[in-house]
């Protein structure tokens, strides 16, 4: 009697732990599930954003020396739309725009419609027609060389030693670039993002500022007369940090020697904490689909072992049985 009260109480601590143990494997697998699709959206979404972004979503758009019609098609579409810029061997090869200030186009496309990845902004304190002594770019740091993603490249010596020339669309026509520093700076440093300069000393400043700041400097004669474009992004490291590529506009159009190439090869996501104002940063859509396929095996090997378990308790269960029979 003692035996079989026994074996009834152990029997039913053994299905408690059971039931524990089945609710225990219902709301892990739930989370896993939950994590599963969280990552096929994530996967979904940062491809949808990357294709969207990619330069070549505004080919149609580019204005060439035999026509400009399609540039003009895009200002009717949004006036803002000012100009076009290339950077020669790098997928930095969009257009520009300018809002009433500098925050409208850090989640607006060209197009004008909501874009996580924004659009290649001018300052909105500098003239359209680019003729102040520093005009400043901003443009979104994006993995797989969005954006203004590839001026990382340039903090390699060797890139910026073989990339020197871009061009620039604007009060239809194109003017050349000459690429001469490449800096680090901080977005706290209002001398950097300070109003257009107006006086020769002022300009003069700003000259020996980005000079005293550049990591490389090609050393060409720069005068007061002339017109740089800086071209802003983030940085990895502090939220910040920025990087800088400064050009100076040119009469004179350099020919693009890249044109037949592949551009640049696909380069991991870097991750950093994430810039001023909103600026954004998108995860390598790679890394969520490692993480996808991570999570169906997980989910995978729950089921199989739901199925072993479920297989080994049926025949406990009838052995249980027969002892008890």
């Amino acid at each position: 009697m003692r035996k079989r009260l026994k074996r009834s109480v152990d029997h039913k601590i053994a299905g408690g732990i059971r039931v524990i143990n089945r609710l225990f494997n219902v709301v892990l697998t739930a989370v896993v599930i939950c994590a599963l699709l969280l990552s096929a959206y994530a996967v979904w979404d940062s491809n949808l954003i990357y294709s969207d972004t990619a330069p070549v979503q505004y080919e149609v758009y580019r204005p060439t020396e035999e026509d400009s019609l399609s540039f003009e098609e895009l200002q009717k579409i949004n006036p803002e739309v000012f100009g076009w810029l290339t950077i020669y061997g790098t997928n930095i090869d969009y257009p520009l725009v300018q809002g009433e200030d500098n925050s409208k186009y850090l989640n607006t496309d060209p197009e004008g419609n909501y874009s996580l990845s924004g659009s290649i902004f001018l300052d909105y304190r500098n003239s359209r027609d680019l003729t102040d002594f520093n005009n400043l770019l901003y443009g979104h740091h994006m993995a797989a060389e969005m954006m203004f993603g590839d001026i990382d490249l340039f903090a390699e010596e060797e890139f910026f030693d073989s990339h020197r020339y871009g061009s620039l669309y604007c009060n239809g026509r194109t003017y050349g670039l000459d690429i001469f520093i490449f800096m680090h700076g901080d977005a706290t440093d209002q001398r950097i993002f300070a109003p257009p300069a107006v006086s020769k000393s002022e300009k003069e400043e700003f000259l020996q500022l980005i000079r005293g700041n550049a990591v490389y400097d090609r050393g060409i004669v720069v005068t007061t007369e002339d017109h740089l474009l800086i071209m802003s992004t983030c940085a990895t490291g502090k939220r910040t940090d920025r990087n800088f590529l400064v050009a100076r506009i040119t009469e004179q159009v350099p020919e693009n020697t890249y044109q037949e190439e592949e551009t640049v090869v696909e380069r991991k996501a870097v991750g950093y904490t994430g810039p001023l104002e909103g600026e954004w940063h998108q995860v390598s859509y790679k890394a969520w689909f490692i993480l996808l396929i991570l999570l169906v095996l997980l989910v995978l090997d729950r089921i199989l072992r739901a199925a072993l378990r479920r297989k080994k308790q049926k025949e406990e269960d009838q052995e249980q049985k027969d002892t008890t029979a």
